[in-house]
C-alpha cells in the first residue's frame, strides 16, 4: 500500500465528516473530497503523515469557500427504504435529528461552524484548528466558544 492510499484510508471518513458538516449535502462532501484528493495527488504529492489531516481539512475548506461545485446529474430520491428489520419510527426519528443538527449548523457562520467542527468532530487541538483555517489560536477558542453559544440558543 503506498502513502497516498495510506492516506486516503486513513482521513477520508473524517474528511466526509467535515465536507458534510460544511455543505449539508452528503453527496456534495464525497466530491469535496474526491477533489481534494485530486489535488493531493497534483500539488503536493508528499506531506508530511503528522500534519496530513490538518492540510486535508484546510484543503476541503478552501474548495467549499471558493464555491466549488460539481453539476450533479442525478435525480435525488424522495425516500429511501429503511433496511430490512429496521424499525421506520427509529430511523424516522434519527432523520429527522439529523435534520435538526445539521439546520444548526447551517445556521453558523462558516468560520465558527468550520472551527467547531474541526475541535468536537475530529478532537483537533485549538493550534491545529488555527493552522488549519489560518488564524490565532486565540481565535479559533473565540470561534469554537461563540458557536457552542449560537447553538445552546444563548446570543
Amino acid at each position: 500500500m503506498n502513502e497516498f492510499e495510506t492516506l486516503y484510508r486513513q482521513h477520508a471518513p473524517a474528511l466526509v465528516r467535515f465536507a458534510w458538516g460544511l455543505s449539508g449535502d452528503r453527496s456534495t462532501a464525497e466530491d469535496l473530497v474526491a477533489e481534494t484528493f485530486v489535488r493531493l495527488l497534483v500539488r503536493a504529492p508528499r506531506i508530511e503523515t503528522r500534519t496530513a489531516l490538518a492540510y486535508l481539512l484546510a484543503v476541503i475548506r478552501n474548495i467549499y469557500l471558493t464555491g466549488w461545485r460539481r453539476q450533479r446529474r442525478e435525480i435525488a430520491l424522495d425516500d429511501e427504504m429503511p433496511a430490512p428489520g429496521a424499525d421506520p419510527a427509529v430511523v424516522l426519528d434519527d432523520r429527522r435529528r439529523l435534520a435538526e443538527v445539521l439546520r444548526a449548523l447551517d445556521g453558523l457562520p462558516e468560520g465558527e461552524r468550520a472551527a467547531l467542527l474541526l475541535r468536537v468532530d475530529h478532537e483537533l487541538s485549538y493550534q491545529d484548528i488555527a493552522a488549519a483555517l489560518e488564524i490565532s489560536v486565540a481565535a479559533a477558542k473565540v470561534r469554537v466558544h461563540r458557536a457552542r453559544l449560537r447553538l445552546a440558543g444563548v446570543r
